[in-house]
C-alpha cells in the first residue's frame, strides 16, 4: 500500500470537485483501544492484529475508520492545527505529508481490513468502495493510461443487493460497492474494450472522474488494461492481428483470455468453485443455520404424495451376503452398461436393488447443535451433517409388476407411489426420450431413474455449501446405485445431464424447492 495518489480535477459549471480519496475499516472489524500506552487491538473475520507502537495520530486515524469513510489527509491536517507548536505553513505541510505516511505505514499491516472509497467532494455519499474479501487481499489502485483500452473480465459478475449494486467475481479478491450511478454508468460501459475518453464522450462524467473510477476497478482485476500491441501488430504486418476495431486499429489483446489456467474455466463453475469452497470470499460458510429464525426445518422424511402405492419385496440380507461376489471384484467389473438384455427387469429385482442402495435404515430424534433439533435417518450411502435431502423418482417403461408412468421412491415404507395418473403421458414418453440420448444407450431403458434435492433440508443450516454438498451426495449416491447394480448383475448407468424443466414436469416437484441434480438408467444385462 503506497501514499495515496494525486487527486484528480473535476470542472463543471457549478464549481470545481475532487475525487477524494477515501479510507474506512471492514464493517466487521472491532477496535480495542486499550489505555495510553496498550497496544490497539483490531479484531475481524480472519483473526486480530496488535499494534503496539500506535500513536495518537494512528490511534485517532483509526477510531475514525471505524465509524466510516475518512480522508486520511483530514485527519493528518487536524492533528496538525491541533499541536501546540506554532510553525510555518511550509512546516504544516510536511507536518501533514509526515502524518498521513505515518498511517499508511500502519495501513499497510491491515490491508485485508481497510476499505477503499472514491468520491467526489462535497458529495454525500462514495462513487464505490472497494471491500477486501480474503486475508492475503493486497490493494492498490492503477495508474490509468486514457489511450490504452479497458474492459470488466469475464468473470465479474454484476448484481444488485436490493441497495445498490455489487461487483465480484472469482478472479478477484475484493467487492465493490457501487454506491452511485456515476459508478455504475462506467461499468456498464466497460461490457466491451474502450479508452476512458471513449467512455468519457458516453457518459456524462469527465475524463479525469472515469480516470479515477477506472484506476479504482483496475486495482480489484475485476476491470483489465489492454496489452500494450507489438510493433508488428501496429504496422499490421506479420504476427500483427488480422482484425482491427475502427480506424484500423488493432484489436486489443487481454492476458485473461489466453491464460491456459483461466480458459479452462466458465465464469459460472469458477464462481461456484470458489464460493463454495473457503478462501477467496469472506461470506457466512459452514452450519451457521442462517433460516434458523426465518423459516423451520425441512422434515427428515418427506411426506409421500397422494396416489396408489406399490409395495417392493425386501430381500433376505443374509441369503444377499452370501450370494453377494467379493466387494473387490464388483468394484473391478463396475462400468456403464449401455445395451439391455431380452429379459425383463421385475419387481422383485427392482424391489432388491432399490431397498440394498436407497432405503431408509432407521429414523432418529436427537437434540441439534444449540436450540436446533433436528430429526435424521440412516440410509446406506453417506450425507454430510445425516442430512439425507436426495429423493428417487422412477420412470419406469418396462418393469413385470410396476405399472408404466412415474413413482416416487418411499425409502422408509419400502414401496413406490404413483405420481400423476400414471401411464406413459407425453411427459414421461420425453423424460426416456432424453435419458437414452443422454447415456448414449442402444435401446431404451427399463427404469429411469430421477434424483433430486430438497434444497431447503441443506440451506436452513448451511451456509456456502448446499448445493456443492448436495451435488456431494449425489455422486456418492450414483456409486451405491453402480455397485448394487454390478453385484446383482444388472445393466446400471449414470446419466450426464439432465432437464430440470422436464424432470420438474415429470415429478410433480417445483425446480427451485427440489431440483433434479442426477439422473441414473437401469435394464437387465446383455
Amino acid at each position: 500500500m503506497t501514499a495515496e495518489r494525486p487527486l484528480s480535477t473535476v470542472v463543471t459549471p457549478q464549481s470545481e470537485r475532487r475525487c477524494v480519496a477515501l479510507w474506512s475499516l471492514r464493517e466487521d472489524v472491532l477496535v480495542d483501544m486499550g489505555g495510553p500506552t496498550s497496544p490497539v487491538v483490531l479484531s475481524g473475520r480472519w483473526g486480530e492484529t496488535r499494534l503496539h507502537r500506535a500513536g495518537p495520530l494512528v490511534r485517532e486515524a483509526l477510531r475514525r475508520m471505524s465509524l466510516g469513510p475518512i480522508s486520511l489527509a483530514n485527519v493528518a491536517a487536524e492533528m496538525a492545527a491541533g499541536s501546540a507548536r506554532p510553525s510555518s505553513p511550509g512546516a504544516r505541510t510536511a507536518t501533514v505529508t509526515g502524518a498521513q505516511a505515518e498511517i499508511l505505514m500502519v495501513l499497510h499491516r491491515l490491508q485485508h481490513m481497510v476499505v477503499r472509497s472514491l468520491t467526489l467532494e462535497g458529495a454525500d455519499q462514495p462513487l464505490l468502495s472497494v471491500v477486501p474479501i480474503a486475508q492475503s487481499a493486497r490493494y492498490r489502485p492503477d495508474a490509468v493510461d486514457r489511450q490504452r483500452p479497458v474492459r470488466l473480465s469475464r468473470f465479474a459478475f454484476l448484481r444488485s443487493e436490493g441497495e445498490g449494486f455489487v461487483l465480484e467475481g472469482p478472479v478477484s479478491l475484493y467487492r465493490v460497492v457501487l454506491h452511485g450511478p456515476e459508478a455504475a454508468w462506467v461499468v456498464s460501459m466497460l461490457g466491451r474494450a474502450l479508452t476512458v475518453d471513449e467512455i468519457a464522450a458516453a457518459v456524462p462524467l469527465p475524463a479525469a472522474v472515469v480516470a479515477e473510477i477506472v484506476g479504482h476497478l483496475l486495482g480489484t482485476g475485476m476491470v483489465l488494461a489492454a496489452e500494450q500491441p507489438s510493433p508488428a501488430a501496429d504496422r499490421g504486418g506479420p504476427g500483427g492481428d488480422d482484425e482491427s476495431r475502427g480506424g484500423g486499429a488493432p484489436v486489443p489483446c487481454f492476458a485473461e483470455d489466453r491464460d491456459p489456467a483461466l480458459l479452462s474455466w466458465g465464469a459460472v463453475d469458477l464462481l461456484f468453485h470458489s464460493r463454495s469452497t473457503l478462501g477467496r470470499h469472506d461470506a457466512d460458510f459452514g452450519a451457521t443455520y442462517p433460516l434458523a429464525g426465518r423459516l423451520p426445518p425441512a422434515p427428515a422424511l418427506k411426506p409421500l404424495p397422494d396416489g396408489p402405492r406399490i409395495a417392493l419385496p425386501r430381500p433376505s440380507l443374509s441369503e444377499v451376503t452370501a450370494a453377494d461376489p467379493p466387494l473387490t471384484d464388483v468394484v473391478e467389473r463396475r462400468h456403464s452398461i449401455r445395451s439391455y438384455g431380452s429379459q425383463q427387469l421385475t419387481a422383485a429385482v427392482l424391489g432388491e436393488f432399490l431397498y440394498r442402495a436407497l432405503r431408509v435404515r432407521g429414523l432418529h430424534e436427537r437434540q441439534g447443535e444449540g436450540r436446533h433439533e433436528e430429526a435424521y435417518t440412516d440410509r446406506p450411502y453417506p450425507s454430510g451433517g445425516r442430512a439425507y435431502e436426495l429423493e428417487f423418482y422412477l420412470t419406469v417403461r418396462d418393469c413385470a409388476g410396476i405399472p408404466p408412468g412415474t413413482h416416487y421412491y418411499a425409502p422408509l415404507e419400502h414401496c413406490l407411489v404413483q405420481i400423476g395418473d400414471g401411464g406413459a403421458d407425453s411427459a414421461t414418453a420425453e423424460l426416456l426420450a432424453e435419458a437414452r440420448i443422454s447415456a448414449g444407450l442402444t435401446d431404451p431403458p427399463a427404469v429411469v431413474i430421477t434424483i433430486t434435492s430438497r434444497i431447503h433440508r441443506l440451506s436452513w443450516k448451511y451456509s456456502g455449501l448446499p448445493y456443492a454438498l448436495t451435488l456431494r451426495h449425489v455422486g456418492a449416491v450414483i456409486q451405491n446405485l453402480y455397485l448394487i447394480g454390478t453385484a446383482m448383475g444388472l445393466a446400471a448407468c449414470a446419466l450426464g445431464s439432465g432437464d430440470v424443466e422436464l424432470a420438474a414436469r415429470t415429478t410433480g416437484t417445483d425446480w427451485l424447492t427440489e431440483p433434479s441434480v442426477g439422473g441414473f438408467v437401469l435394464g437387465t444385462a446383455p
